[in-house]
């Protein structure tokens, strides 16, 4: 009875411990670096290297950093890097977006104030 009560102690506590080393565990964010890896393909696909250097620059610095925490298992240090890249690349690609649209805006205004004048010829 007593080695009966025994055994189902210990396995109550091996049990507690291991639910709380696997909840308390920090998982690899090689989800959020392959996010942060899109996010700076996109917004190298949107022209950010001419219209946002500075924003992409700090991304791709970010997303390395990010890589060398993961080698070094700093996966809190990884998680955080990686989240500051996806954030500055998806700055790069707003920036670099709307300078575009900036841009033709500004031609479509010039477009129609030289109609303007052809047609009051």
């Amino acid at each position: 009875m007593i080695a009966k009560r025994v055994v189902i102690y210990s396995l109550s506590v091996l049990g507690g411990i291991l639910l709380i080393s696997g909840c308390s565990a920090v998982k690899p964010p090689t989800e959020k670096i392959a996010n942060a890896e899109l996010a700076i393909s996109r917004a190298q696909d949107s022209n950010a290297k001419t219209l946002a250097p500075i924003e992409l620059r700090q991304a791709e610095d970010n997303l390395q950093k990010a890589k060398a925490a993961m080698k070094t298992e700093e996966l809190e240090k990884a998680r955080r890097f990686a989240e500051k890249a996806l954030l500055d690349a998806t700055l790069a690609e707003t920036k670099a977006e709307s300078e575009t649209a900036r841009q033709a805006a500004k031609q479509m205004r010039e477009s129609i104030e030289t109609l303007r004048q052809e047609t009051r010829r």
